[in-house]
């Protein structure tokens, strides 16, 4: 007796199928936060940190992990700024919240080298990321 098959084509596209149902049951986000508060309680303190960190060099290995850890918070915050009802829109709000990110990642690879010159100079790209959203997205 001859064994009945599914043809090739139809198997992969069942496959296929299925993949794509798991891959689509993605973790729901759920901002919490609002954009002020994520401010105050995680861009202004971490970057603050960073650029009190030329006028008070840690000198200790806890003193440079709280410098990463200010790093991280600042570029995570970049990430949490583009979730959401936070992304105000699709040009400069994105644009400045990834270059929050990519100014926190800076700093990080800074703090982890422990060089202070580069810090500074990083805070340079902080400033700069902040000010341009500010200018279009001042919040009060």
């Amino acid at each position: 007796m001859r064994e009945r098959r599914l043809p090739l084509y139809l198997g992969t596209a069942a496959a296929l199928l299925l993949v794509a149902g798991a891959m689509s049951q993605e973790p729901a986000l759920k901002p919490v936060a609002t954009v002020t508060q994520l401010m105050q309680a995680m861009v202004i303190p971490a970057s603050n940190a960073l650029f009190n960190l030329p006028r008070q060099v840690p000198e200790d290995d806890q003193g440079w992990s709280e410098a990463r850890n200010s790093a991280v918070i600042l570029s995570e915050s970049g990430n949490l700024l583009m979730i959401g009802s936070r992304a105000q829109d699709s040009e400069v709000w994105m644009a400045t919240s990834r270059a929050l990110v990519e100014a926190g990642a800076a700093a990080l690879k800074a703090a982890q080298a422990k060089d202070v010159e580069a810090i500074t100079e990083v805070g340079n790209q902080i400033i700069a990321a902040c000010e341009s959203c500010h200018e279009k997205h001042w919040i009060r």
